[in-house]
C-alpha cells in the first residue's frame, strides 16, 4: 500500500480500486447467470447433478466448480456449455 501511495496519487488509487470492484461484480454476475442457466436446465429436464455431468461430458468436479462460481471459464467453454444446454447466451452491458 505504501509503495502504491509513493507512485500513485490518491485519485489514481481510488480509480484502480473502483475498477477492481466493478470487475469483481461483473465476474460474480456472470458466474450467477451461468449457475442459474445450469439450474434451470436441470429443473426443466428434471435431471440431477449426475445426469448433468453426463450430458455435458465433463468431470463432476468441474461442474461443481462451475455451480459454485469457482471455475475460470473461457469464452469458448461458456459457448460450449450454453450450446449443450440448448441456450444462447446474451451479454448486456450496463454503464455504471
Amino acid at each position: 500500500q505504501k509503495l502504491m501511495e509513493k507512485r500513485l496519487t490518491k485519485s489514481e488509487i481510488a480509480e484502480i480500486e473502483q475498477q477492481a470492484r466493478l470487475e469483481a461484480r461483473a465476474l460474480k454476475t456472470l458466474q450467477n447467470d451461468i449457475t442459474n442457466a445450469m439450474n434451470n436446465y436441470m429443473k426443466e429436464k428434471n435431471i440431477g447433478f449426475n445426469e448433468l455431468v453426463k450430458a455435458l461430458d465433463v468431470s463432476p468436479a468441474h461442474i461443481a466448480k462451475i455451480k459454485q462460481g469457482a471455475a475460470n471459464l473461457t469464452l469458448a467453454s461458456i459457448a460450449r456449455l450454453f450450446a449443450l444446454l440448448g441456450q444462447e447466451p446474451h451479454l448486456v452491458f450496463n454503464k455504471k
